[in-house]
């Protein structure tokens, strides 16, 4: 079973309030999170392009270090999965993200941008399921129904 994520108001707020701080680490939360900052020489502009490069930043985790099995285990957590994991989390149904331009960084005279993704069921919990394995759509909840192009719970 694997939930179709959907856009949450909430998720959304509490992701832009996060990031309005400049968050240098992890929210103390019982929300998922992921975190991505940015640096750009030239005037940052409208943020929603720094949503998108964050997404596919913590999507090629895959590529780039590999895809275990259905289990989260402690060595793959370990290989720097933990991104990609979050946003497939079987569980996870909600998500919300908010951007901060940061203004000048002063390690390095870059602009900086912060993002912030919370997400509803919060995963990475060792050692428990990424996803089922099985046939798309054999285990949805009762209360949901079998997306037809997605394959996915909704």
């Amino acid at each position: 079973m694997m939930n179709m994520v959907s856009l949450g108001r909430h998720y959304c707020c509490i992701s832009s309030q996060f990031a309005e701080g400049c968050p240098d680490d992890h929210a103390k939360s019982i929300y998922g999170e992921n975190l991505y900052w940015g640096w750009d020489s030239e005037d940052l502009g409208n943020l929603d392009k720094y949503g998108v490069q964050a997404s596919k930043y913590w999507e090629k985790e895959f590529q780039d270090y590999g895809w275990q099995g259905p289990t989260l285990t402690q060595e793959s957590y370990d290989t720097g999965i933990g991104h990609a994991t979050q946003m497939a989390w079987a569980s996870s149904n909600k998500i919300g993200c908010g951007a901060k331009n940061c203004g000048v960084d002063p390690k390095n005279g870059m602009n900086k941008v912060t993002v912030v993704c919370q997400y509803q069921e919060k995963g990475n919990t060792i050692p428990e399921k990424i996803y089922e394995d099985g046939e798309a759509c054999s285990s949805c909840p009762s209360s949901s129904t079998c997306e037809v192009d997605s394959k996915l719970c909704a």
